[in-house]
């Protein structure tokens, strides 16, 4: 059987990932893929290509552009209401120390990216877990099974001290007997099954693969077009231009000194203890130095890619504006950003959900499973001149206790997972302990 086989799909997307995932790891990652994102120049040897691909200067506008968004959901703490069965668990949602929040960020970094990945329902003796894959690792699916490919840390039979990663897959099975799952390694005669599992529940075999796929806005696996494909692309043509733009200052920097009317063999020294005497008043000495606008020419390029990187959603490299922008406008600005930001969104919090409800399901306990994230990205808090006049609207009857608290809410005063009828409560039990 061939396990390590691909879906077409995959296979078609793949070196859409590839420059993503590059382009996210930084500097290093793309130089080491070479002439894939920087090709030679004519005539160039493999020394002067070196130094050329060394000269250019990589901007990770991905990574931060990324990273800023994350940060824009998760400063507002995700709403997470389970069974109490359940709570314990989410200090280490993955059964490695790793809280529900951070696996949030790590999803939404991945569907950021990808805009695809999964996310597999696990368990051990002692309870269940989540386990989650790239959009990279989930290679193949067909109607009733899904292959996902990980690595494992292989530990050399003659020395505990050297090891390497390998790769194994792991085959989760729908069929006729229910779930099950199966483990291929590679051996001498080829790909063979070293372990085959069936989970049960209460003694009966499972009836659903636990294995909640994400891919664009919907639970598929098939590839979509990954949010951040359009920036990684500008980000290696803008990394092309700057090499140019290095190599070409390299080159034209230094101002190169020429002579006529010389002997070729005649030897020339430059310094103050040293002078050139001419032998006639045709012989000509000077300074060979670069004029022209092809350089400029590079720098308009790399100032419009980055630009263009900015529209995309790396703000972060560009400067601030000069002037003063409207509300309006800066609504305006962020709303591509916003959409393909909530959408991302949602579909985090509706996976999270069924994940932890079939944690939920299969601890035997019922009850409410929500999550809710924050879709607000800008810092609203309530300014403390506001804070005053509202109180002052309030104190004078202007407006009612419901529009104080609203207002509160909005303005991030009070706490997210307390509403305004809580709020009424607190307030009241606290006046009456005073009384």
């Amino acid at each position: 059987m061939g396990i390590e086989n691909r879906h077409p799909y995959y296979s078609n997307t793949e070196t859409q990932w590839q420059r993503i995932r590059d382009s996210y790891k930084g500097s290093d990652a793309v130089k080491n893929e070479g002439e894939n994102y920087l090709p030679k120049l004519s005539g160039q040897t493999d020394d002067e290509y070196q130094a050329y691909k060394l000269r250019g200067v990589y901007y990770n506008g991905i990574e931060r552009t990324v990273k800023g968004l994350i940060g824009a959901v998760m400063r507002v703490e995700p709403i997470i209401e389970v069974p109490d069965k359940i709570k314990p668990l989410l200090d280490d949602i993955t059964g490695t120390g790793l809280p529900l929040n951070d696996f949030i960020s790590y999803m939404l970094s991945e569907q950021l990216l990808m805009g695809r990945q999964g996310v597999l329902v696990d368990r051990n003796e002692e309870r269940p877990y989540l386990v989650g894959y790239s959009t990279e690792q989930i290679t193949n699916w067909l109607d009733d099974r899904i292959i996902l490919e990980e690595n494992f840390r292989q530990i050399d039979a003659d020395d505990i001290y050297k090891s390497e990663y390998a790769t194994q897959y792991r085959e989760l099975v729908k069929d006729g007997e229910g779930y099950k799952v199966r483990v291929w390694k590679k051996e001498k005669k080829g790909w063979t099954v070293v372990d085959e599992i069936f989970p049960s529940r209460l003694g009966k075999a499972l009836s659903d693969i636990p294995f909640i796929s994400l891919s664009g806005e919907g639970f598929n696996l098939e590839p979509s077009i990954p949010p951040m494909l359009a920036l990684a692309d500008t980000g290696l043509s803008l990394y092309r231009t700057s090499a140019d733009l290095e190599h070409g200052r390299h080159f034209t920097a230094l101002p190169t000194p020429y002579v006529t009317g010389i002997d070729e063999t005649s030897e020339l020294k430059i310094g103050s203890g040293s002078a050139w005497i001419l032998p006639d008043s045709s012989s000509r000495a000077g300074y060979l130095e670069f004029s022209g606008q092809g350089l400029q020419a590079l720098e308009k390029a790399m100032e419009e890619k980055r630009s263009m990187m900015a529209s995309l959603g790396a703000q972060l490299l560009q400067s601030q504006k000069a002037g003063i922008e409207s509300a309006d406008s800066v609504r305006l600005r962020q709303n591509a950003e916003a959409s393909t930001l909530v959408s991302t969104v949602k579909s985090v919090e509706r996976a999270v959900t069924q994940a932890l409800r079939i944690m939920a399901e299969w601890e035997g306990v019922s009850g409410d499973v929500t999550v809710t994230l924050n879709t607000d990205f800008v810092d609203t808090k309530i300014q403390a001149g506001d804070m005053t006049s509202l109180m002052g609207a309030w104190q004078s009857g202007a407006i009612s206790h419901e529009t104080f608290l609203f207002n509160m809410k909005r303005g991030e005063i009070l706490p997210p997972d307390v509403s305004i009828e809580d709020e009424k409560d607190m307030i009241g039990v606290q006046v009456g302990e005073l009384e």
